[in-house]
């Protein structure tokens, strides 16, 4: 990996981050309070996996989280950080050998903010539709540009590298087929 790329797959590992750290503070106060019972010893907050399965995945192997309940199988439910989200990409840019590669973590970018806070963060996975006007994302999607992944424009950012983006969308199509509208001509 070259160092723009290095420093990119830091960015969206710092972005998945700080999304993960959002979500664990974001419980409720009744759910922490369970989860701190559960694992007296662990920092808070404790990140849950449940539906943010592969953002726990990338993020444990890369080291940024410490699986609380290991099943042995390459599977835990409950993580606490090993490191400040602010140290994320430096963590993330040391331990990319044993993470996964750059396009499988911009998958789990892509599918993350596809799916958890489009709105929010001005993210878009259509292809030519420009987004990240707002800068919530723009460390990551400067980063992308810089290894043309993306085109930063006047509007906003265009994907340029269709290949991930097509992969998450095209997952997400065939998992929840009635969350997309068809594509087919309709003509007659």
């Amino acid at each position: 990996m070259n160092d723009l790329e290095l420093r990119a797959y830091g960015k969206i590992a710092q972005a998945l981050a700080k999304i993960a750290f959002s979500i664990a503070e974001g419980e409720s106060a009744t759910f922490a309070a369970s989860l701190a019972s559960h694992f007296p010893d662990a920092p808070r907050p404790i990140f849950r996996q449940s539906v943010f399965k592969y953002l726990g995945r990338d993020l444990w192997r890369l080291r940024i989280l410490r699986p609380l309940d290991d099943t042995g199988k390459g599977y835990a439910y409950h993580f606490a950080f090993e490191c400040d989200v602010k140290e994320a990409d430096h963590v993330a840019q040391q331990t990319w050998e044993h993470g996964p590669s750059l396009p499988e973590l911009l998958e789990t970018f892509i599918f993350h903010f596809e799916n958890y806070g489009k709105e929010y963060h001005d993210f878009s996975s259509e292809i030519g539709d420009p987004f990240g006007r707002n800068g919530r994302l723009t460390p990551v999607l400067d980063a992308l540009a810089s290894i043309s992944y993306v085109d930063k424009t006047a509007e906003g950012y265009c994907w340029t590298n269709v290949e991930p983006v097509v992969r998450v969308v095209d997952r997400l199509r065939s998992h929840y087929p009635t969350l997309f509208p068809s594509h087919e001509d309709d003509s007659s």
